[in-house]
Parts: structure tokens; sequence; C-alpha cells
């Protein structure tokens, strides 16, 4: 039976870490890793091996959803099992489809920012995430590490400020 492995990298920032240097280690930091259990966990009774890296500054950023025990949803992708697709959507959008994940893996990327309250302040949080994503007959740790991805997807970059 197939398993779905999927791996979240979220990159996050404030105002005050927008300058070169700040932007030159971030863009320096991978956009995979290779998943080793643990700290990857089996949700879904073994079904999805999920993999997640990176910041998260307000704790439990990336979360994930099961719907009738077919749809995989974690944060703005929804993953069908039974049909093996990958679709994108936000609370504004659509569903829009991203990739038939038949063969090789898929790489999503999208940049944003959110509004966060935290300590008595207000302040913008800007975020790179980076999800990897593929259906495999056996679990290989190298995964995302030994091929290129079938596809690369990136959409909502953030405007120049």
């Amino acid at each position: 039976m197939p398993m779905l492995i999927v791996q979240t990298i979220v990159k996050q920032w404030d105002k005050s870490q927008q300058s070169e240097q700040h932007q030159q280690l971030r863009m320096n930091l991978p956009d995979r890793y290779r998943v080793d259990i643990p700290p990857a966990e089996w949700v879904l009774d073994n079904q999805v091996l999920l993999d997640q890296h990176g910041d998260d500054i307000e704790g439990k950023r990336i979360q994930y959803l099961v719907h009738e025990q077919v749809d995989f949803m974690i944060d703005r992708f929804r993953i069908s099992l039974p049909n093996k697709t990958l679709e994108y959507k936000t609370a504004q959008s659509e569903p829009r489809l991203i990739s038939q994940l038949a063969d090789g893996w898929v790489q999503c990327r999208y940049n944003w920012r959110r509004r966060v309250e935290q300590g008595g302040f207000i302040y913008w949080l800007y975020e790179d995430v980076t999800l990897n994503a593929c259906f495999v007959q056996q679990y290989d740790a190298q995964v995302f590490m030994t091929t290129k991805a079938e596809t690369v997807f990136t959409d909502l970059t953030l405007p120049e400020l």
C-alpha cells in the first residue's frame, strides 16, 4: 500500500530581520531534508509520514487534519490519498490542482505575512513555507535528497517592501 510522505519547512522573520545579511542566511538554508524517524512521525494509521522543520515562533504553525479518511489537509494544501493529487487552496480561493503525485515528488513554496499579537505588541511575521510531498511504496529517508522535484510550484510571493 502506498504511503504519503509530507515534509514542511518554515522560515519566519520579522521586520528587524530583513537586512541583506538576514536574507542571505535564510537563502542558504535547505529546501529539503532527510526524512528520519524520529523526528518525523506517522499519522493517519501509518498512511502519512509527517516531517516538519524550521521556525515556529508561535508554536504549532503548520497543522493538519484529515477529512473523511481520504483527504490529508496541511496548511494551504489538500492531498487526496486515493487519487494521489495535490491541490493548493486559501480561504479566498478555489482549490487549484498542482500535481498528480504519481511519479517523483513535488515541491510547493510560498511567501506570506501574518499579523501577530505577542507580549502586548502587534507586528508582521513574514514566512517562507516549503512543502515537499510524494507517494512511495516503501520508506526511504533519502526520498527528497536523491532526485530533483518533478514539479516545483511557487505562488503568493510577497511584494517588495
